[in-house]
């Protein structure tokens, strides 16, 4: 199968317009030649009259007659090519016979030309009356002296034009090569990047290229980011999970070497708690995978931040009892915002649970929602050891943990989910002495 060529469908989309065009322009060019010919003969024709009209108007009749018995109406074909000229007075008498046509009647009409055939040819005849009406003159010349005129002229103008018309196609050719060569530039350019993401947008690009370029790398920029995500979230998951799938193998090992059913329900009470972090874990990284794959929220709507918060508070307060820790809620009214339900959910869900498993036991966690500035604030403090400096600056980093309150997977899940509407997450000290986490979204404009 002949695969199709962007050159030589250039070719037939500027060859086949410019081949009718310039065919176009020779018969525009051959009918103008052939009207100014033709209008030209004529000229000659009634110039011819004029003269001879002229110079018979200062000669007496009788010489012209005396002449034209002399002559018998022949002619000198020594001269060459002439007019055939007769010329009559007013009774009808010839008093010039220069013609070897059919003799012609005079008439009383205007100075007019007709077309004749004599002899297999087609004769051009020129008949008018002087001024005073005292003579009549009929002038005539072949057609194939005009054709032959005319020919001459064709040959000049459109012998180039032949010419053009067959250099054309060889001339388009060169010239679309040439322009289609930064397309082979850009393709070499890919080429000669196959370890490394091909920045094609470069200032010598053509403005006509430019859109596809600009297109190729931000495909090509969002495929890269997409399989260093792969990348990371594979790397994350196997540095994650060595750990607790060593201890997990190592309390099976001693459960099934424990020579007593106490110590064996005991290793097996350690793996179930191993697993039931390996599963929390595991879902985290494919929340975590699954939001840093969206560039949108996908099912955006307005709705009320409170209600999520407080069904949220509700959910864990669950957990918080078995550690003895008091949630508290103050929430502002005007918390509407855009965004999607099940995200919001989980961000809010990590931040309080992340509270609750790393402030103190017995310990306090205050929720505040409060509207300021065009945002939502969300605010949750703790009384655990809060967080260094420097972790606090790195907040959403993946697996960054401080010695207290943690900031792994779970705050980098809220950091991203933040992001993608518009949002931030920020840290700093808690008024309990603890860690204080504040995530901001977008307040939706006229909100009440």
């Amino acid at each position: 199968m002949t695969r199709p060529s962007l050159q030589r469908r250039l070719l037939w989309f500027i060859g086949l317009p410019v081949a009718a065009l310039w065919l176009g322009a020779g018969l525009w060019l051959a009918q103008g030649a052939r009207h100014e010919t033709a209008e030209m003969f004529d000229r000659e024709l009634e110039r011819t009259a004029a003269s001879v009209l002229a110079v018979i108007a200062s000669t007496p009749d009788a010489a012209f007659a005396q002449r034209a018995m002399g002559q018998g109406g022949r002619r000198d074909d020594d001269e060459g090519p002439r007019p055939e000229i007769v010329v009559r007075d007013r009774s009808g008498q010839i008093l010039l016979d220069a013609s070897s046509l059919p003799p012609l009647q005079a008439d009383g009409g205007g100075a007019h030309f007709h077309s004749l055939r004599h002899g297999g040819e087609t004769w051009r005849v020129y008949q008018r009356w002087d001024v005073a009406r005292r003579h009549w003159i009929q002038v005539a010349a072949p057609l194939h002296d005009r054709d032959e005129l005319l020919w001459a002229l064709m040959q000049g103008t459109l012998a180039p034009l032949l010419a053009l018309l067959v250099l054309l196609p060889l001339a388009t050719w060169l010239g679309l090569r040439g322009g289609l060569a930064p397309l082979r530039v850009v393709s070499r350019a890919i080429e000669a990047q196959p370890a490394h993401p091909p920045t094609l947008t470069r200032d010598d690009v053509p403005g006509e290229l430019l859109q596809l370029t600009r297109a190729v790398d931000a495909l090509v920029g969002t495929l890269d980011a997409t399989l260093e995500r792969e990348r990371r979230f594979t790397a994350d998951a196997a540095h994650e999970l060595r750990h607790p799938l060593s201890v997990l193998q190592l309390e099976l090992d001693l459960a099934g070497q424990a020579g007593d059913a106490a110590s064996r329900q005991q290793h097996l009470q350690r793996a179930r708690a191993g697993l039931q972090r390996m599963e929390r874990l595991v879902t985290q990284l494919l929340t975590l995978a699954r939001v840093e794959s969206l560039e949108a929220v996908p099912d955006a709507a307005m709705l009320s931040l409170v209600d999520l918060v407080r069904t949220t508070v509700a959910d864990a307060s669950e957990h918080a009892q078995p550690r003895g820790v008091q949630l508290s809620l103050a929430a502002a009214d005007d918390s509407t915002v855009r965004g999607s339900a099940g995200l919001l959910d989980i961000a809010i869900r990590n931040l309080i649970e992340n509270a609750i498993a790393h402030g103190r036991s017995p310990g306090r966690v205050d929720i505040w929602l409060q509207a300021r500035d065009g945002h939502v604030e969300l605010v949750v403090d703790d009384d655990g050891p809060g967080f260094p400096e420097a972790p606090a600056q790195r907040l959403g980093e993946r697996f960054l943990r401080s010695s207290g309150s943690g900031s792994g997977l779970g705050l980098s899940i809220v950091h991203a989910i933040a992001r993608l509407h518009g949002g931030s997450l920020a840290a700093g000290c808690s008024p309990l002495g603890g860690a204080r986490v504040v995530l901001r979204l977008p307040r939706q404009a006229g909100a009440q």
